[in-house]
């Protein structure tokens, strides 16, 4: 038992604040060393900092001054971590993270000046003892659940649109998931299909500026449309390939980042696709017709559906390369959604964040993000058709 006391032990810290004349001042008694990190977000005027631990006492954001400096804080324990999450008032134009010695102390600084819209500058100071170096836009976060780690996005997706095209236009389906009386997931301020749509109709404006493309969307409003039709509608349109947007949830398990699904119709093939499958999956597409003999169609649908799911798997390759750019992107799976069961038709479906993750719903809320998110599916596009080898 006295084993199991230690390991279980969360090393806890005092907070203290206050006014000063140009600044507001955090203090973050540990009494020792400590890890701790501030961790990149896209909004600019947002400060994540991360800390080993946890605090004894939290009513000192009771402060009426510090409204002034900071517009509003939020605390996420998780597992021996706490994140104090920081938006930053307009007139904060800089801010400092420092330690100090003899005890141990995690100063943070936020500093009155002209406001000026962007995201304030963090002072240098030779007993830092915080790696960030360089702030940049499109900086992504953390997994708030799990051991914490930055997602960097290495460079700003960048597109290359001819002026004109000759050729036969590749038709692209967009599938902006659930709709109407189907909400899907509601977490964290965001209701699924409302996100879905927001995301649907921005790849879709940047697709249809490309004279290579025709685009559709399956939904163009809050509305119900059941899977069949989804998939019928595909068919109909001879979709060249299908991208089904959705949010992933997940109120039990500790889950974060993006996933991209192809067609596997032995079903999933990890617990969490399965997981996801039956959350997503309302009804099933055996196939299309195409013959008055059922044989012929079985063999048909069974054909169409092998392409499916081999082509489907080469796009979600061209998705990873271009989306782990700008999003924690965890992995391609496989799974038995009817969405997906399009016959001859490359098809994937996305789940862009956790709408059950507080940073990762806080992203989905982010226009830089939405958009960014969007040009590298648009270049995944791109490659799948044009660049293939």
């Amino acid at each position: 038992m006295l084993v199991l006391m230690v390991f279980n032990f969360v090393y806890a810290f005092q907070v203290r604040t206050g006014e000063h004349k140009q600044f507001y001042r955090f203090v973050f008694e540990t009494g020792k060393k400590v890890h701790f990190e501030e961790i990149p977000f896209f909004d600019q005027k947002v400060i994540v900092l991360s800390i080993e631990g946890k605090p004894d006492r939290l009513n000192i954001f009771k402060d009426k001054r510090l409204k002034k400096y900071v517009k509003a804080v939020d605390i996420i324990k998780s597992g021996g971590t706490t994140k104090f999450v920081f938006e930053l008032s307009d007139d904060v134009s800089q801010y400092k993270i420092f330690t100090l010695k003899k005890p141990f102390r995690i100063v943070l600084d936020f500093i009155k000046g002209k406001g000026s819209g962007e995201r304030p500058v963090i002072e240098k100071r030779e007993d830092i003892d915080i790696v960030k170096e360089d702030q940049v836009k499109t900086k992504k976060i953390r997994l708030i659940d799990d051991p914490i780690f930055n997602i960097i996005t290495k460079k700003e997706p960048v597109i290359e649109i001819p002026e004109r095209f000759n050729g036969d236009k590749k038709i692209v389906v967009i599938d902006p998931g659930h709709g109407g009386r189907d909400p899907g997931a509601i977490h964290n301020g965001l209701v699924e299909k409302d996100v879905n749509l927001r995301i649907a109709k921005k790849l879709k404006s940047i697709i249809e500026k490309d004279p290579r493309f025709k685009v559709y969307l399956t939904r163009e409003d809050d509305r119900f449309v059941s899977l069949y039709k989804r998939t019928v509608f595909a068919v109909k349109k001879r979709a060249d390939i299908f991208i089904s947007i959705h949010c992933n949830s997940s109120p039990t398990l500790k889950e974060s980042g993006t996933y991209v699904y192809t067609l596997n119709l032995r079903g999933a093939r990890s617990k969490l696709a399965k997981l996801v499958e039956m959350r997503e999956n309302k009804a099933v597409v055996d196939y299309v017709k195409v013959s008055t003999n059922p044989v012929v169609n079985r063999i048909v649908a069974d054909l169409a559906i092998s392409s499916t799911m081999t082509e489907g798997l080469n796009f979600a390759r061209y998705l990873k390369k271009h989306l782990k750019n700008v999003t924690d992107f965890k992995d391609i799976d496989s799974a038995n959604f009817a969405v997906l069961k399009t016959p001859g038709i490359p098809s994937v479906l996305i789940e862009t964040l956790y709408l059950t993750d507080p940073l990762d719903a806080h992203l989905l809320k982010n226009d830089l993000f939405i958009e960014n998110f969007s040009l590298s599916v648009y270049n995944a596009i791109v490659d799948y058709f044009f660049e293939k080898k």
